[in-house]
């Protein structure tokens, strides 16, 4: 499966949410899901290790660098980058395979991510922008997780501000307040286009 055949088969909608690190992507997206078990969500891979409140196969799929590689040697991945030293993709399979299933998807990736993924499939992809009130609150998140040096939250600070920077590249932005909240907006959203879309 390639990114011409995705263009062929693709009649059900693609949600890509995006935003800068420790903004709450995962925890919105999954509420969602909680939500509305009829949307399914597209899981990507990454060779970072598995944070503690994170689950392999569920919040990413976990694997070793070099099996990485060699997904993308092979041409396997729909999209691939490496952010802080750590290698995300999305394999062509994952997409494929929610596509003939007739299911809305959910799919979780950076900005960059997002362009190449909107360029495969050209239709029926939405972007999802996700903003935090404030660089302040969101250097205030990555602190309380405590999985940061003070110079990795200065580089991860100052990749949010680029990441933000992209935010007008998207269909739609919400600033993550409450990420309950949040959730029951976007979902509104989707459900609005999913009632439009032909």
């Amino acid at each position: 499966m390639r990114s011409e055949d995705l263009r062929r088969k693709g009649r059900t909608l693609l949600f890509v949410v995006s935003g800068p690190s420790a903004v709450g992507k995962n925890s919105v997206v999954n509420e969602i899901l909680k939500i509305d078990r009829t949307i399914g969500r597209i899981v990507t891979c990454t060779t970072r290790e598995m944070r503690k409140s994170e689950q392999h196969g569920v919040d990413y799929f976990f694997i070793p660098k070099n099996d990485f590689l060699l997904e993308m040697a092979r041409g396997n991945l729909i999209e691939f980058s490496e952010v802080y030293g750590n290698y995300y993709g999305v394999m062509f399979s994952a997409v494929e395979e929610k596509i003939n299933s007739g299911e809305d998807s959910i799919l979780v990736i950076n900005w960059e991510g997002f362009l190449k993924i909107k360029n495969a499939i050209k239709t029926n992809v939405y972007g999802i922008f996700i903003l935090p009130p404030s660089i302040e609150d969101l250097e205030s998140r990555i602190k309380i997780r405590g999985e940061d040096s003070p110079e990795a939250i200065k580089r991860r600070i100052s990749m949010a501000r680029k990441d933000i920077a992209k935010a007008d590249l998207y269909d739609f932005c919400f600033e993550n307040v409450d990420m309950v909240a949040t959730a029951k907006s976007i979902l509104e959203k989707i459900n609005d286009i999913r009632h439009t879309s032909p």
